[in-house]
């Protein structure tokens, strides 16, 4: 184990016994039900876990300066004190107390296999005991671990309603205020954390609209990270610049590919300006050869900070390197770690997919995503975006070469293009449709009503 490891498990647990001071202790029964005294890797730490516990059992509160108190009564020298004020009286929420006991959790068995494979060694090595008797004592050591580890993740309805039920229906209130910027989205779905992908056919604008679903949720509040296999951070920063330009003055013309071959006007400079003083959480992550492993480690310290959970793009599902045998494994196995991750972290996955050419010609389905792993059953949310013509075409037709194709290219030589949002699974509410006119010379997308499309166009969207 090197220095950073170690310095990571101290850390985390002194952010633990921080945790377990809020709202006067209210969190120390959950942290019970996972964690006890020998998990924690240093005797002060062990010492102040019990302390903090003992001081909830008699009814006293946790709070930083009555446990400074406490700590006195006991003996604590000034020196001693000085050691634990950092934490006792740092800034922390105790709504992730439970992930971060299960990480700590998982560091303590860590030690303790890694101490009884040494104890297995040694008997080997000194030749007192048999083959046999060691084997059984491994056998027991092991029997023992499990049965611990096993008992821990069982959850009684008398200890939910008693130490969690409260605690997470506060969480969720709190996700469930999010705003998307797209006022008819915010209209039928409830934003929580849960793992969305979205999907589309090339021209439907699926990594602009994203892009701009992750500038508006920043604005908002949020904290956004957008993982981008695929175009560089000028590319995602001047699809902003060209968004904003046209929203400034309909008549603008540059768009982002002329601003970066050098296309500055004054407007430009102006709007360069004011997104150096833009104070929103927008943070670009490019990606390379990275593996979703990769990318979950970089992410697991943004992940579990916050006292909110972060929104993460990923663009795209498809390109995201693996080691599995064909291409279908491996977006099952991405997708089956990300949602793993999404749900011991509270983080809000937005995955960008393409769809399988073969239904390039028929309207958005669970059938687009052939090929691409096993969405429907791991999503929370799945939505497909496609021009709006395609509903017209309910399967494929022998004539698409001719009629068909001719009115989707028609489609898409439109300005704006009318795109239609299609919610094929939502497990937080009803499905649901949705319409945007598709500016996409200038990245932007704004919501309507699919009335909307047969009249004159705007930029009114009722933000």
């Amino acid at each position: 184990m090197n220095n950073e490891e170690i310095l990571t498990t101290v850390e985390l647990e002194q952010k633990i016994l921080g945790e377990m001071t809020c709202k006067d202790g209210v969190s120390i029964p959950k942290a019970l039900t996972i964690l006890k005294a020998e998990d924690f890797s240093t005797a002060e730490n062990r010492f102040l876990f019990n302390f903090l516990v003992g001081l909830n059992q008699r009814g006293i509160k946790t709070e930083g300066y009555a446990v400074i108190g406490e700590l006195k009564k006991a003996g604590y020298t000034t020196e001693q004190l000085l050691n634990v004020n950092d934490f006792l009286f740092a800034e922390y929420t105790d709504a992730y107390i439970l992930q971060h006991a299960k990480m700590l959790k998982e560091k303590s068995d860590m030690r303790r296999l890694l101490s009884f494979t040494e104890k297995t060694r040694s008997a080997i090595q000194e030749g007192k005991k048999t083959v046999t008797e060691i084997i059984s004592d491994v056998l027991n050591e092991v029997s023992g671990f499990t049965a611990a580890d096993v008992a821990t993740r069982f959850t009684t309805s008398k200890n939910y309603f008693t130490n969690d039920f409260e605690l997470e229906i506060e969480k969720a209130k709190m996700y469930a205020r999010r705003e998307t910027g797209f006022s008819n989205i915010d209209e039928n779905q409830i934003f929580g954390p849960g793992l969305y992908i979205i999907g589309a056919v090339p021209a439907c604008g699926k990594t602009s609209f994203s892009w701009q679903l992750a500038e508006q949720l920043s604005r908002k509040g949020e904290t956004c990270i957008f993982c981008s296999y695929e175009m560089s951070r000028l590319e995602l920063f001047t699809k902003s610049i060209s968004r904003q330009l046209f929203l400034n003055d309909s008549k603008a013309k540059l768009t982002a590919a002329e601003i970066r071959r050098g296309g500055v006007s004054a407007e430009v400079k102006k709007i360069i300006k004011e997104k150096q003083n833009d104070d929103s959480d927008l943070r670009v992550l490019e990606l390379h050869d990275e593996t979703v492993d990769d990318l979950l480690r970089m992410l697991q310290p943004l992940c579990t900070e916050k006292c909110k959970s972060p929104i993460v793009f990923i663009d795209y599902l498809q390109i995201i390197p693996s080691a599995k045998d064909n291409t279908k494994n491996g977006i099952d196995d991405t997708v089956r770690k990300l949602k793993v991750f999404q749900r011991a972290t509270d983080t809000t996955f937005i995955v960008i997919s393409s769809f399988n050419r073969t239904n390039y010609n028929q309207t958005v389905s669970f059938e687009s995503f052939k090929e691409s792993g096993g969405i429907e059953f791991t999503a929370d949310v799945v939505w497909g975006l496609q021009l709006n013509v395609m509903k017209e075409f309910k399967k494929k037709s022998d004539d698409f070469s001719v009629a068909i194709r001719e009115k989707v290219e028609e489609a898409k030589r439109q300005q704006p293009r009318q795109i239609q949002l299609k919610c094929l699974k939502n497990r937080q509410g009803q499905n649901y449709d949705c319409y945007f006119k598709y500016y996409s010379a200038h990245d932007l997308f704004v919501p309507c009503k699919e009335s909307d499309f047969g009249e004159k166009n705007n930029l009114d969207w009722n933000e």
